[in-house]
């Protein structure tokens, strides 16, 4: 069924469909809102609004590609003939993006107003009916928290943005400030959270249940000096608090668990993966973090469908600040790279004009113009499928981990002097990951926790913006860059689109 709907002027068309088999939705599709054809379960409610989570598969897409690459833990070099691209990959590395480029940077912008369009249209339709059956104020919530989440990445990305909602006029929008758009996520947030599903269970997992509401709210106190001006941190831990006492989330033991391939089978990677995208090859392509980064040779070994990009990798400041006998090291790929024999796969290097080369992944990176095939240490924190007879995998990925609830209650503790109670949190972590115990805390201390915690989960860009270390900081490839870059240029397509926006400072 294709429903269209005018929203601000622009004839949207939604197509609703279930994307997310298997976070236990209903397949059936509704496109009456009469009494006898309206949806009549909470299960079918659902079906109706998958739009709406479905959307969140182009999370790991545009939004990744910029909180990544702009940041000290992911870096995508030219190599030869490849991953030039005029020179985009560049300019995120460099600070150097404009208005009209790269092509993430709208990509990012129609990735969330995507979202909150597909959650507008869904919020539209369940208003229309005027029955009132059990589960459809819970399906009411869950899409008004997703709404919330699409805001928190416009918020977080380019400040001021317009806010539109299901009863908002056609035409085009005014643009709030970033005080209001944040006032608004929270706002929805805790207007959503008393009636969101409480438990963490099969059943739930996918959807948006109270602890994941809780932890985008987190998100948004952890991050509001950087987006008011005024910080939240008793917020933060008051926040946290009602994640960590409701007793439905914990550490997972095995801390790859997490990112396994069949980690949605697995208890304890649903009990840690809080507010997750459930990528699956069949239903909800997207998962292709093998392809941005392991080596065209290396198909070999994974048995994979297509030849892998050689792309993503990380430079070797980053790669270097996790101790040897940190478990979460072996996410990275290093050193001599094995064929399917157990032999040094070996390659011809187009950029260096070496033949027969053996596959030895350094940690330097030469150059980010003209890097050789081999440079740059590779990921495989998103465990690789082997065998594989498509390019996209079944991991399901975590927008937000538990681990990121103690990591951000420590931290907002921390900051209010109370380092009694971020030091057991930060432990907590550290020993999961076979690591001693801290005796004594820094703000240094917590961010490269945070490094090395969640690497390659898209939130490195967020955390250096908050302390400090985006445009101040430096790093291989990266000088020091206006404080302006903190916030994204608004896409020269959407200055066109409506005369009422207005570009960020810098710009």
């Amino acid at each position: 069924m294709v429903q269209k709907i005018k929203i601000s002027g622009i004839a949207l068309t939604l197509v609703l469909f279930l994307a997310l088999s298997s976070c236990n939705l209903d397949t059936k599709v509704y496109d009456r809102a009469s009494a006898e054809d309206f949806p009549k379960t909470e299960a079918e409610f659902l079906s109706t609004v998958s739009g709406a989570y479905s959307a969140l598969g182009g999370y790991n897409w545009a939004p990744f590609e910029i909180n990544g690459p702009t940041s000290d833990e992911i870096v995508v070099p030219t190599r030869g003939p490849d991953w030039d691209d005029q020179g985009s990959w560049r300019s995120l590395e460099t600070h150097t993006w404009t208005p009209d480029r790269p092509g993430q940077i709208n990509g990012a912008w129609e990735f969330a107003y995507g979202g909150i369009t597909n959650a507008n249209l869904a919020l539209a339709r369940l208003k229309a009916s005027q029955l009132q059956l059990a589960g459809k104020d819970v399906i009411v919530a869950e899409v008004r928290a997703l709404r919330a989440f699409y805001y928190f990445v416009l918020c977080d990305f380019f400040g001021n943005v317009p806010i539109i909602t299901e009863d908002t006029p056609a035409g085009n929008p005014q643009q709030s400030t970033r005080q209001q758009v944040f006032s608004f996520i929270e706002s929805e947030l805790k207007a959503a959270i008393p009636l969101l599903r409480r438990e963490n269970s099969q059943e739930t997992y996918g959807r948006v249940t109270q602890g994941a509401a809780n932890a985008i709210l987190a998100k948004l106190y952890l991050n509001a000096q950087v987006y008011t001006g005024t910080p939240r941190w008793a917020d933060v831990i008051t926040t946290c608090d009602a994640i960590i006492n409701s007793g439905q989330y914990r550490l997972n033991p095995n801390f790859f668990d997490n990112f396994s391939v069949n980690n949605r089978n697995s208890a304890a990677a649903r009990a840690e993966n809080m507010f997750i995208i459930p990528y699956d090859k069949v239903n909800q392509g997207g998962m292709i973090f093998q392809y941005r980064t392991l080596h065209y040779a290396q198909q070999a070994t994974y048995r994979l469908a297509s030849t892998p990009w050689n792309g993503f990798c990380t430079i070797a400041e980053f790669y270097n600040s996790f101790p040897d006998n940190d478990v979460r090291k072996r996410m990275w790929l290093v050193g001599p790279q094995p064929g399917p024999d157990g032999q040094t796969l070996r390659y011809n290097d187009a950029v260096t004009g070496e033949n027969n080369v053996p596959l030895n992944f350094t940690p330097s990176i030469a150059s980010l113009e003209r890097a050789s095939q081999r440079d740059g240490v590779r990921s495989q924190k998103f465990e690789i499928q082997v065998g594989n007879n498509v390019n996209d995998q079944d991991n399901h990925f975590a927008i937000i981990r538990y681990a990121d609830v103690l990591m951000m209650k420590a931290e907002a503790a921390f900051r209010l002097g109370q380092t009694g109670v971020a030091l057991p949190l930060v432990n907590e972590v550290r020993r999961r990951a076979g690591l001693t115990e801290l005796t004594s805390l820094t703000l240094d201390a917590i961010l490269a926790e945070r490094g090395r915690e969640f690497a390659w989960e898209g939130w490195r860009r967020n955390d250096l913006i908050r302390f400090d270390r985006f445009a101040n900081g430096t790093w291989q490839f990266k000088p020091v860059t206006p404080k302006t870059r903190e916030l994204l240029p608004i896409p020269t397509q959407q200055l066109a689109r409506n005369p009422n926006l207005r570009q960020n400072p810098g710009y």
